[in-house]
């Protein structure tokens, strides 16, 4: 039977060695994408419903990236407290526990390809025959992607508001890919017509109230159409 004093000894190992992962998850930002790495992978798992052999795979992976990351931090620390100036073997030393955490990491990615690959797969074509049967929902997707990449430019150019002027007419690039969308429904070449009528006068209506430029709701309308028949084409509605 061990004696109290030793039973004290190894309960404060694990709380040193507990504080130690606590205190390198608080201060690294990588340790933090690790965890939510890993949380990631768990779920992953348990949706997927891997091997037995496949999850002791993904443990020891697992904990190598964060072992190594550990003795990454480890390292780093020593060296700073050693070396109050700048020496090219500590430098050495730092650049080869980064290293040891390079190779646990792409060794992980290749572990995660091997093992996910063909679960994803299968579930991304469950994804894509599912949008493929119900054009409300790649329209309701399709809308959100064309406003997001109209602010995105906007910021770029850094002129108007999100939700007004600038670059490009957020309101022409929603209309061309309701036009686009519509057409894809119905097939029909008086809807085609109509619905692009409808398209012109929204940009009309935006360069009359010198909200935008003749150029800034043609560039919309592009951006918004050319968006939305890519995407249609790629989900081959």
């Amino acid at each position: 039977m061990p004696d109290k004093k030793e039973t004290h000894n190894i309960r404060e190992s694990f709380n040193f060695a507990i504080e130690g992962v606590v205190e390198a998850i608080k201060t690294e930002k990588h340790m933090r994408f690790h965890v939510w790495a890993t949380f990631m992978v768990i779920i992953l798992s348990f949706m997927y419903g891997v091997t037995k052999y496949e999850l002791i795979i993904l443990t020891i992976t697992i904990s190598l990236v964060w072992i190594t990351e550990l003795i990454n931090t480890a390292v780093e620390n020593s060296i700073d407290i050693v070396c109050k100036s700048y020496h090219p073997l500590a430098k050495n030393a730092k650049d080869m526990a980064a290293g040891a955490v390079l190779v646990a990491a792409v060794n992980s990615l290749i572990v995660g390809y091997v093992i996910f690959d063909e679960k994803l797969d299968i579930i991304f074509r469950q994804t894509f025959e599912f949008l493929r049967s119900s054009h409300k929902h790649v329209f309701s997707i399709i809308l959100t992607v064309v406003a997001v990449a109209v602010i995105w430019m906007k910021s770029c150019y850094k002129k108007g508001t999100p939700l007004k002027g600038g670059m490009v007419s957020g309101h022409s690039a929603l209309a061309a890919s309701i036009w686009v969308n519509v057409v894809f429904i119905t097939e029909n070449i008086k809807v085609f017509f109509l619905s692009f009528f409808l398209v012109l006068m929204v940009m009309q209506s935006r360069i009359e109230g010198k909200i935008h430029t003749p150029l800034e709701t043609l560039y919309g309308a592009l951006l918004g159409g050319g968006l939305t028949y890519f995407l249609l084409v790629t989900l081959k509605m």
